[in-house]
């Protein structure tokens, strides 16, 4: 794949206090070139009366600005309901999350410039170590960690889940805010922790997998790994 190439990714971003998230849709997903224009939608269904509509850039980690209408965008308002900013000319610069707002805010269309190829990501668990299974041997209600390592991957879109036996498992779980990045090689790597009893651990019959949901620009990937649980000496 061609490392120009630019996603827009939507995230879903809310903030409390504004009308129903589903009142303003903005731009599926989609992939272009960098260099070439990014057109943006948005739509709402407030009505005639909400006919004011504004545009947002935020950049990972700072606040929100206003797009004002200038070289570098165009701003379009077509009707009452519908909206249309143009990003010109796609540059590194023009990662960030782009958002609409007809008196409250839309989803957010999440706008990243490749610098690298995308790449799926390598998932493997780490079981317990022997060191915390000692060291919980006199406590009664033992919890052991396991941890899963998603690394080599690009760009950054993923997000992690687990499975205990089949079924999924939400609580005792604790995963990176975000995936770091090698910046000598541009590749990312995020990591979940589960805490299991240890009863679940020392039956080989139990299962513990690892979920990692990847979006490689037209469809999210799952990419899995399952290790058993270890008998206890």
């Amino acid at each position: 794949m061609n490392p120009g190439l630019v996603f827009l990714i939507i995230s879903l971003q809310w903030i409390t206090g504004f009308a129903d998230v589903n009142a303003v849709t903005q731009s599926p997903n989609f992939m272009l070139a960098a260099k070439e224009n990014a057109t943006l939608n948005c739509n709402h269904t407030k009505g005639d009366t909400y006919n004011r509509m504004y545009w947002f850039r935020q950049h990972q980690g700072k606040t929100m600005e206003l797009i004002l209408e200038k070289t570098k965008y165009s701003v379009k308002h077509e009707s009452a309901a519908k909206g249309v900013l143009t990003v010109i000319s796609l540059e590194s610069d023009d990662n960030a999350l782009y958002l609409c707002a007809v008196t409250h805010f839309g989803n957010g269309t999440k706008l990243t410039v490749l610098a690298a190829n995308v790449t799926l990501p390598k998932v493997k668990i780490l079981p317990p170590s022997p060191k915390e299974i000692c060291s919980q041997a006199k406590i009664n209600d033992k919890r052991l960690t396991l941890v899963c390592v998603a690394s080599g991957f690009y760009p950054d879109h993923v997000s992690v889940s687990w499975k205990v036996n089949g079924v999924e498992r939400q609580d005792s779980v604790s995963t990176d805010t975000s995936a770091q990045q090698n910046k000598t090689t541009l590749m990312y790597h995020i990591s979940s922790r589960i805490k299991v009893n240890d009863t679940d651990w020392m039956d080989p019959k139990s299962s513990f997998t690892c979920t990692v949901h990847f979006f490689n620009g037209e469809k999210y990937v799952n990419v899995t790994n399952t290790i058993n649980g270890q008998k206890g000496l």
